[in-house]
């Protein structure tokens, strides 16, 4: 009965972590360059089941035969993201541009360091240089980008001219051999290990569009659904389960 527990708990466990997962998928379904998480769960390490053989032991012959295995339940391996690109959508802005390359990322300069991020809704700061939706600098091949207003252009190879046509440098397109290293930092950034960041050969950016969430919501609304209900069944058998043992140590041997 102790196992039980312990299996129906270890499933309520990654039930509540498919749920958060699922839920911040769905509530991002909207945001430019979001990319969503995915949740792998495996088994908890087997447990080998072995009986006793009966014979003489004192010749050095192994007391034990294996008979099967057992599994106590699963667990959360690793919560992965999903680097796919997301559908581009047409808005006209010139502040908006996205990134055709898959795995490619604009770099900014953000308090913490250095970020990346797909999210391409730029602006312009008081200063006249080109900064991202949370007002950090956008970073160029040679530093920050001053526009001076947010009529520029940004060519397909990221390089940026200001209104009247001035060359003001490149965008810094990076991307990353193994997108595994990756780590997600808040507002759509994400960190990685320094030098891993490589220029993108081609950045494709396209001025006038944005980026879409990869997010898929009709596949998440059913996700929550189902963990909802795998919540609710390990929820129950927990309960089943504590109800059994309390017989277990009230009843049973109970003299009458």
């Amino acid at each position: 009965m102790i196992r039980g527990i312990y299996t129906a708990a270890s499933g309520l466990g990654v039930a509540q972590a498919r749920l958060e997962v699922l839920a911040n998928n769905l509530a991002n379904a909207t945001t430019p360059g979001f990319k969503a998480d995915r949740l792998v769960q495996e088994p908890f390490w087997p447990h080998l089941l072995a009986a006793r053989e009966e014979g003489d032991f004192t010749r050095g012959a192994l007391p034990w035969r294996p008979v099967g295995y057992s599994y106590q339940g699963v667990m959360v391996r690793e919560v992965r993201t999903d680097f796919s690109p997301g559908p581009l959508k047409e808005t006209g802005r010139r502040t908006d541009i996205a990134l055709g390359r898959p795995g490619a990322f604009l770099a900014v300069e953000t308090p913490q360091g250095e970020r990346y991020t797909r999210d391409g809704s730029l602006g312009v700061d008081a200063q006249g240089y080109l900064v991202d939706s949370r007002g950090h600098r956008v970073l160029g091949e040679g530093g920050y980008l001053q526009v001076g207003s947010g009529d520029f252009k940004i060519n397909p190879n990221g390089e940026v001219f200001a209104a009247d046509g001035r060359p003001v440098g490149r965008l810094r397109v990076v991307e990353f051999a193994d997108p595994a290293l990756l780590e997600k930092a808040g507002d759509g950034y994400f960190a990685a290990p320094p030098g891993e960041a490589q220029p993108a050969a081609n950045p494709e950016v396209h001025q006038g569009f944005l980026e879409g969430s990869n997010t898929d919501p009709a596949a998440s609304a059913v996700g929550i659904m189902q963990a909802v209900r795998a919540y609710g069944a390990n929820q129950r058998l927990l309960q089943a389960h504590d109800h059994l043992l309390e017989l277990a140590v009230n009843r049973v041997g109970e003299v009458r």
